[in-house]
């Protein structure tokens, strides 16, 4: 299958690193290999239609809520981290595929939830 029709969705570890005190960070410097990961294809999908891409987004999302599993929890800091782990994996999945309209949907989603 072509490069074009999958997203390797993975969490890269230098979000949680950031926040690490100095002396775990080097415990927490996991290879990018080892974090999890979510294959998305999307080779059904017409991604020039408004439908299509709506679906395409639908499961970076879904697939970014896989991945960033692992951060969930139930401090506030935990949610914050999570959130960042969601916006980071789908903002690095729409980059990958490399479409105007997806790049402009996920602009659309991320502006008007911003300024909600």
């Amino acid at each position: 299958m072509s490069r074009l029709h999958r997203i390797h969705l993975s969490v890269i570890s230098l979000l949680a690193i950031s926040a690490l005190p100095v002396a775990e960070s080097a415990m927490a410097a996991a290879r990018i290999d080892d974090a999890p990961s979510v294959t998305v294809r999307y080779h059904d999908l017409n991604l020039d239609s408004a439908e299509g891409v709506a679906s395409l987004y639908g499961r970076i999302h879904a697939a970014a809520l896989e991945v960033c599993k692992p951060v969930e929890g139930p401090q506030l800091l935990d949610r914050v981290f999570w959130n960042d782990c969601v916006a980071h994996a789908v903002a690095n999945a729409v980059r990958t595929v490399h479409n105007e309209k997806l790049s402009a949907y996920h602009w659309e989603r991320i502006r008007g939830w911003r300024f909600r």
